[in-house]
């Protein structure tokens, strides 16, 4: 295999290969710890390699890092245009049980939920070509409300006023959300308040 057709299988796969995709590709263990000899490879992690110089999209990238994980709280407001701040680190969920190793880059912030909170509104979504694990907008609003106290006042505020104002909003799916979550009675006076 060239160089340039190992290139091109990077960039059909957003910049990120594991090493299992490597060996489908007829590269051996060898050959791959000789190309990151030769800083051709970049190793991210243990199994998980870059191309050299590569500008990989950084989504492409965590969703082979957290294959579980799932875009929150202001990766995902700022995914549905809720939020006007850019997020510093990717907000992922994973499980509670979930013992990751991750590496310094990209900046990542997890949180470790319980079943129920974890599995709860998770879709795919395609963002920039790459298909990623997502909470819903009623689920992302949900969080918001559940850990408002640990959240500035006019994140929380911006983002469920961006969100009743979205032609794609489900309060009917909120409100269902906020029972499960048992946090609806809060849900309910924020509402009263902004609508």
């Amino acid at each position: 295999m060239t160089i340039s057709s190992l290139q091109d299988h990077f960039q059909e796969n957003h910049g990120v290969l594991t090493s299992k995709e490597l060996l489908k590709l007829g590269l051996s263990y060898y050959k791959i710890r000789q190309l990151l000899h030769d800083k051709i490879l970049e190793k991210v992690k243990r199994g998980v390699y870059t191309f050299r110089d590569n500008s990989e999209d950084e989504l492409g990238l965590l969703t082979k890092l957290i294959p579980k994980g799932v875009f929150c709280f202001h990766s995902a407001a700022y995914i549905y245009n809720y939020t006007t701040s850019i997020p510093l680190k990717h907000h992922v969920a994973v499980h509670h049980k979930a013992n990751l190793n991750l590496p310094d880059f990209p900046p990542i912030k997890l949180y470790y939920w319980q079943k129920n909170q974890y599995q709860i509104g998770v879709i795919k979504k395609e963002v920039n070509g790459v298909f990623i694990n997502i909470y819903d907008r009623e689920k992302t609003i949900c969080d918001y409300i559940k850990f408002r106290n640990k959240l500035e006042v006019s994140m929380v505020k911006e983002v469920l006023q961006t969100y009743l104002s979205d032609s794609n909003r489900n309060i009917v799916q909120l409100k269902k959300y906020s029972r499960e979550l048992r946090i609806s009675t809060i849900l309910d006076h924020y509402l009263e308040l902004l609508i």
